[in-house]
């Protein structure tokens, strides 16, 4: 009798293990309410409080004033970012809410956070090798800013959050210039947790088509080739494949080629403003969902909800080789003499898809004005062949040097490089160093300013040798550590995303010392008599430009500028390099 007991004791203890418990969480999505800030803390504390490997952890700040969540999930209660990585465990982080007004993400990381822990069809076992980190909300602020008219183009949750932050930041595209508490907060999370898997969760209102859920994949061009080969073979096409087992099949993220349904999709290229992009700088496979906002919320849940099962399982399955993958992609990374900074599709080389969508027409009536407009007929679908264009080449391309010289006065700049664990070699003496600077010698900006800055594109430069004097405390930056590829695309001025494109050495397109044309005349007179080679090149100018002859004051501006009196830091940039 006592043995008969002991094993049934014993089974049940086992059952316990095998079988998953009840669902602890009560969501609502399908009857199209997501949960508000509050309720999304509340909720994963429960889950905290339940369960022992799990925890939620105040991981920074947000521009709202409230802390920034992860909450860690783990085969056991170790939590430690540096432990568990050496332990050999990869690490899959999932951000969700940097727009609230796409919230099925939020709702998708709870269900799958729940029934990870519960066990659900044996789901657990994915902890074995991999530790999943999710940040339940990272746009506190827009969240908060709750509302039922906040989203105009879509029809379901009934309320949800707002797309700019406190600061009325869009905080997908402050990822490289880092102007908020939130980007400060997440870029710390990636500098301790170097992920190898990323995943940020969206919700799109493009064109119209029978997808829930759409996907923007890692950029396969900006990784190096192991990488490339290992996204291009496996991680891209078996994910694909595992979401054509489920209930929602999964499609390229809809970026028409020549904003046409039939004309092909483009692969999205995500600079390093995007979170994804933003993961690609230190070889991290970042990615995106873009869930589509004309399906009922529910259905953008599940989707997104088997997307993160997919993910997740496919991470497990691969963790070595993800691991593998990304530690020889940067030591190929390192070993690299020149690095690409602009990319163009190649429309020669595409594969073909098959694409689930519906017929166009110019004719529909509006069921507001009455009038015709473009749209998508529903009662019409289609199933066709489309072109899939996903390989970039390189446009332009800089040689590596081997450090940048930056001087410790661009306070703001070092502080990001600090914040992504750049190594940093202050001098310890003042010292004269010859080194190569760039000149900014064009470039534009937008009348109106982007997400707080005025962009600058169409940047030019050219470079110059110099001997340049610094002092003790300005900053050496070794180029080939581990965060190379960062190093590079924050301080190559005419790099995709640049701190100077993002105005952070404005300062240097100002020139600070002037001429007037009575005063400067006795200066002028003193050089040319004093230098007679530049009083010759003067003169052949005159002659050879006749308007130029007559105009005094191009004549002065002629002297000043060709000679020692113009200053050497206009528009030179700050970042030197040595070779």
């Amino acid at each position: 009798m006592r043995k008969k007991t002991a094993l049934v004791v014993a089974l049940c203890v086992i059952s316990l293990f095998l079988f998953a418990q009840e669902p602890l969480l009560n969501l609502k999505y399908e009857q199209n309410y997501t949960p508000t800030y509050d309720e999304v803390i509340e909720l994963f504390k429960l889950l905290d409080s339940k369960y022992e490997n799990a925890t939620l952890v105040e991981n920074g700040f947000t521009d709202i004033g409230k802390p920034l969540h992860t909450f860690i999930i783990n085969s056991e209660p170790e939590f430690n970012p540096e432990t568990i990585k050496a332990q050999g465990k990869s690490v899959l982080l999932i951000n969700n809410g940097i727009h609230p007004g796409e919230p099925e993400g939020i709702d998708a990381s709870l269900q799958f956070a729940d029934d990870i822990l519960r066990n659900k069809n044996g789901m657990k076992k994915w902890l074995d090798n991999t530790v999943i980190v999710i940040i339940p909300v990272y746009n506190i602020g827009g969240h908060l800013n709750r509302g039922k008219y906040n989203r105009a183009n879509q029809a379901t949750p009934y309320e949800t959050g707002f797309r700019g932050n406190a600061k009325n930041l869009d905080l997908n595209r402050d990822f490289a210039k880092c102007d908020s508490e939130n980007a400060r907060s997440i870029n710390k999370i990636f500098n301790e947790w170097d992920p190898d898997v990323f995943l940020d969760t969206h919700t799109t209102n493009g064109s119209d088509h029978q997808y829930s859920v759409t996907w923007i994949t890692p950029f396969p061009d900006y990784f190096p080739p192991v990488q490339e080969q290992f996204l291009r073979s496996q991680m891209i096409p078996d994910i694909f494949e595992k979401m054509d087992k489920g209930e929602y099949k999964l499609i390229p993220y809809v970026n028409w080629l020549n904003y046409e349904p039939l004309s092909g999709i483009l692969l999205w290229q995500d600079s390093p403003r995007y979170s994804s992009g933003y993961a690609s700088l230190f070889n991290c496979y970042g990615m995106m969902t873009e869930n589509h906002v004309y399906k009922d919320f529910a259905d953008r849940v599940k989707s997104c909800y088997q997307f993160i099962v997919a993910l997740s399982e496919f991470t497990s399955e691969n963790s070595k080789e993800i691991i593998s993958s990304r530690k020889q992609g940067t030591e190929e990374l390192l070993k690299m003499l020149t690095y690409p900074i602009t990319y163009q599709v190649d429309t020669t080389q595409y594969s073909t898809i098959t694409f689930d969508g519906y017929e166009t027409s110019n004719e529909i009536i509006d069921k507001v004005t009455g009038l015709p407009r473009f749209g998508y007929d529903r009662s019409k679908p289609f199933s066709k062949e489309i072109r899939y264009y996903d390989t970039y080449n390189t446009v332009e391309e800089i040689t590596i040097p081997e450090y940048y010289v930056l001087p410790q006065c661009w306070a703001e700049v070092i502080e990001r490089l600090e914040l992504n664990g750049v190594k940093l070699v202050p001098l310890k003496n003042d010292t004269v160093m010859e080194v190569t600077v760039d000149y900014i010698d064009e470039y534009s900006s937008p009348k109106q300013p982007f997400n707080g800055h005025y962009f600058h594109n169409e940047v030019t430069t050219r470079s110059e040798v110099q001997q340049i004097k610094y002092f003790a405390g300005d900053l050496l930056i070794p180029v080939r550590q581990n965060k190379m590829k960062y190093i590079l695309e924050m301080l190559e001025p005419k790099a995709m995303d640049s701190f100077f494109r993002w105005n952070f050495f404005d300062s240097i397109l100002d020139q600070r010392e002037y001429f007037s044309s009575y005063g400067f005349e006795e200066n002028a007179l003193k050089y040319l008599n004093e230098h007679p080679e530049f009083r010759k090149q003067l003169e052949e100018k005159r002659k050879a430009d006749p308007e130029f002859a007559k105009d005094h004051r191009a004549q002065l501006n002629y002297i000043y500028n060709n000679t020692e009196w113009a200053e050497k830091t206009y528009k030179r940039y700050p970042a030197a390099k040595i070779y």
